[in-house]
């Protein structure tokens, strides 16, 4: 009989192990989708306004009026979130600034897994001058972006998202 413990207790402890289920109050990481577009005479980022949480992923489709890029305001940024973007930035063509975007439908992808909680504005390089600006809020509004409106959303004026 106690063999048969020896044996038993380690399969069934292994066995109680793989029924517990992950921490369901943390949820997922979300995807987001940021257009960046032509229309007419305007270029710009569609939405221009976005509120995602920490660890969530935005995906940047160039989908007309190319070339375009990603490119944060590195002053109007949270304390911190330099080091994060940097490291987040596949193929950076500067500082906390994407590649140039030169192909339809291609796909630029930031994932804000570590990054602060704040305004985060940003801009396309080669459409700075015709006003191609926006502004992402990780989490709750703050840092030096909540401070400067010149030309993107205030954080008053991006919605919280809900559903999370």
């Amino acid at each position: 009989m106690k063999r048969w413990t020896v044996v038993a207790f380690p399969l069934f402890t292994l066995g109680a192990a793989a029924l517990v289920r992950p921490d369901d109050r943390t949820p997922p990481p979300a995807t987001h989708r940021v257009r960046m577009l032509q229309q007419g005479n305007q270029y710009k980022f569609d939405p221009a306004g976005l509120r995602i949480q920490p660890g969530d992923v935005v995906e940047f489709v160039n989908v007309s009026g190319f070339p375009h890029n990603v490119q944060f305001y590195p002053n109007r940024i949270p304390a911190g979130a330099k080091d994060v973007l940097n490291r987040a930035m596949a193929q950076r063509m500067g500082d906390v600034a994407g590649p140039m975007m030169m192909q339809p439908n291609a796909v630029y992808r930031i994932s804000f897994a570590g990054a602060p909680q704040g305004t985060y504005d940003y801009f396309c390089l080669p459409h700075l001058a015709l006003g191609m600006k926006a502004t992402l809020i990780v989490g709750q509004p703050g840092g030096p972006g909540s401070t400067i409106n010149d030309g993107e959303p205030t954080p008053a004026q991006v919605p919280a998202r809900s559903g999370r």
